[in-house]
């Protein structure tokens, strides 16, 4: 079936975009939710014209939603959907979320339960992790422009959300180091980061980017399946910058790093993570990195041809002259001008993400149009790729361990598969693996008779069919668990609280230890307006605003529990004294899972003694009111619930003047008014908790969303 549907006129303006390149319908078959994205070609996957940008959205029967530039891009293999999260929606540094259609051409806006704070200068930013199938998000900026509750975004920033388009939920993941003395020295994100996947080692890589402290050259690997963030090595790092291209080259097992936003820099930068150093390669030609403005350079963008082994490079020549397209070959150390009859229109600077869909053999391009600063979706195709005839690779691997102290690998047969090949390698890092074949086998199954007790020991698992052909390699089973999801923390008194958790979804896990560590905060009566600092209202009492760091953390439980929930007795009177002393000592809780082995896994996000966010607040206009709902608190002991107001750009104002009881609240706006709310708990010590994601009165998408309850 057309996955593309043209009217006439649609067709003809496609065709002169392609100036006059023969346009066929793209059919394709979206993966299953079950398997892995794999190569193929022929009548499944379409016909799309070779080295042509294709316009695909906005079309006169789809149009595109109104959103501005600056937002972040990927694409998701498994759903067909390109998601694009935050940047401006209508004022600075939104947490809007969108999902576009690639079968129908049509976008629609997501409402997850909790978003993290808005953020503005995240193009090229974050990342879609093909193992765990979320985007990655990295902070942005936020808090520089108003329109946000400071306390809502301190609260809630961290390191790493991810966002499942499955389940159209977002997680905090909250992994270490913590805090805002955490953010100073793992200075992630920040703005104009520049993101990739990298299939090899399973890791989201995150370059560069600005934060208060200046301009950084670190490269960033962030471990989903552990929750950790590292830093890699390196001797010769590039020069700090900000806006650049990067991109995971499979074939060489390298990445490889181009360009800037304001930094004139002609070398390609390759990262090899044998030596883990960066080499600067001098190449003649290469794509322009020079001034194209009075402030700004090409802000390239860079994505992985995994059926054609290139690397992909488009860069921005200013919002008149358009584009350029650009091939690397790794391999043969050469950039090479593609010269297309067409670009994409001119875009605006900070307004371009790139990903490839292997799947339909095929580049995607959001932009966001220099004319109307509204977005854009391209499709490229670097060249037809034959097809792929190995078999598929094993998917999904699992490694169980057993209580007698092995392990014991299943996968599910592959059709045509005569044998398999398992290997393994032990290693701390997740990029210090090196695979070692340990044995052939003949059924989908294997026991590991040489474990590592005391470090990670690592598997992956090819199939083998009759011709001989090797099958890609499948995704990465450890000897650990992964991490838990975040727990429940409830105060039930002054010195009682409950921690719970949902059970850990791996069969071999046999328990769990819990973890608790002292948290140094901000507290505020009041804050003080203006870009980047807190504009708190006046509070009758001081309300925490930041978690600075998580300091002394110690394990609760001797032995591992099996039950998901457990009962701390801490102390949680503060002995502090004044009028502005916070009352209360604030502690953090983070589960980890055991398995057989006895290996724990990576820490779970943590969660406070203070109520979380709650979660799913709408808004529905009733003339000049505002109608609210939300989902009642998670946490034991709660309350009631707090209402805020945003009036004009930087004031918060409270709308309830006690806590209301019910999870829903009227309120008389005004006519023509536009403004946003927030929710929150307080429990029964008097605590307010962590605000919730704003919900708009006055304004919204609509059409690209159902019914009238919005945020």
């Amino acid at each position: 079936m057309s996955i593309f549907h043209y009217q006439l006129s649609w067709l003809g303006t496609m065709i002169l975009t392609c100036c006059f390149a023969s346009i066929v319908m793209l059919q394709a078959r979206t993966p299953s939710l079950q398997e892995r994205p794999h190569k193929s070609s022929g009548p499944a996957l379409g016909q799309h014209p070779v080295n042509c940008w294709v316009l695909q959205s906005p079309r006169p029967d789809a149009p595109a939603p109104d959103y501005p530039y600056e937002g972040s891009g990927v694409y998701d293999p498994y759903t067909g959907l390109w998601i694009h999260h935050g940047g401006h929606d209508g004022i600075p540094q939104g947490f809007h979320t969108f999902v576009f259609d690639l079968k129908t051409g049509r976008w629609q806006q997501r409402f997850p339960p909790t978003s993290p704070p808005g953020a503005c200068c995240v193009d090229g930013a974050n990342v879609f992790d093909r193992t765990h199938r979320v985007l990655v998000r990295f902070p942005g900026g936020s808090l520089g422009h108003g329109y946000q509750w400071s306390r809502g975004v301190k609260l809630k920033e961290s390191h790493v959300w991810i966002y499942d388009p499955q389940q159209n939920e977002f997680h905090n993941m909250r992994p270490p180091p913590y805090g805002l003395q955490g953010r100073r020295k793992m200075p992630v994100g920040g703005l104009n980061s520049s993101g990739t996947y990298d299939s090899e080692h399973e890791l989201v890589l995150s370059f560069g980017g600005v934060t208060n402290a200046g301009r950084f050259n670190y490269l960033f690997a962030y471990d989903l399946y552990a929750n950790e963030l590292y830093i890699l090595p390196a001797r010769n790092a590039p020069p700090p910058r900000d806006g650049a291209g990067i991109a995971y080259d499979a074939k060489h097992n390298k990445v490889v790093l181009f360009g800037s936003q304001y930094l004139v820099d002609n070398r390609t930068w390759v990262y090899d993570f044998i030596r883990e150093d960066w080499e600067a390669w001098e190449l003649v030609p290469h794509p322009p990195a020079h001034k194209v403005t009075k402030d700004y350079c090409t802000i390239p963008r860079l994505a992985y041809d995994a059926r054609n082994g290139i690397v992909l490079c488009l860069v921005w020549l200013n919002e008149t002259q358009g584009h350029e397209t650009w091939a690397l070959d790794l391999g043969k150390r050469v950039w090479r001008k593609l010269e297309p009859p067409c670009e994409p229109h001119p875009s605006k600077s900070r307004s371009r993400n790139l990903d490839y869909d292997a799947e339909r053999n095929l580049f995607i391009l959001e932009s966001s149009s220099a004319k109307t600063n509204r977005p854009e979706i391209w499709t490229y195709r670097y060249a037809e790729a034959p097809a792929d005839e190995r078999p598929r690779p094993p998917y999904p691997l699992r490694a169980i361990t057993q209580a007698n102290g092995t392990v014991h690998l299943t996968w599910p047969a592959v059709s045509g598969a005569q044998k398999y090949r398992v290997y393994r390698a032990v290693a701390d890092l997740p990029w210090k693996t090196q695979y070692i074949l340990a044995e052939e086998v003949t059924k989908p199954h294997w026991h590991d008779p040489m474990l590592a007790r005391d470090r990670t020991t690592w598997y992956r698992v090819t199939a083998v069919d009759a011709q001989g052909r090797e099958s890609a390699p499948s995704g990465r089973a450890r000897s650990r668990p992964r991490v838990p999801e975040m727990p429940i923390v409830s105060v039930l008194g002054k010195d009682q609280v409950h921690v719970r958790w949902r059970p850990h979804a791996a069969e071999d896990v046999v328990g769990y230890h819990v973890y608790r560590g002292n948290v140094i905060f901000r507290a505020l009566m009041q804050g003080n307006p203006g870009p980047w600092r807190d504009n708190d209202p006046q509070y009758d009492s001081p309300h925490v605003v930041e978690v600075v760091d998580i300091v002394q953390w110690q394990r609760l439980t001797r032995e591992p529990i099996s039950q998901c929930e457990y009962s701390d007795k801490v102390n949680l009177e503060s002995h502090e004294q004044g009028k502005e002393a916070y009352p209360w000592l604030v502690f953090a809780y983070v589960v980890r899972a055991v398995n057989h082995l006895g290996l724990e896994s990576g820490p779970s996000p943590y969660a406070l003694t203070i109520p979380s966010e709650p979660c799913n607040v709408f808004c529905r206009e009733d003339g000049d009111w505002a109608e609210l709902q939300w989902e009642a608190a998670r946490e034991q002991n709660i309350a009631g619930y707090h209402v805020y107001m945003l009036r004009g750009t930087w004031e918060i104002v409270r709308v309830t003047e006690k806590p209301v009881t019910e999870p829903k609240f009227r309120y008389r706006v005004g006519k023509n008014r536009i403004t946003r709310f927030w929710v929150t708990a307080i429990d029964r010590l008097g605590q307010e908790g962590q605000p919730s994601s704003p919900a708009w009165f006055g304004r919204s998408y609509r059409g690209f969303y159902e019914g009238d309850w919005h945020q």
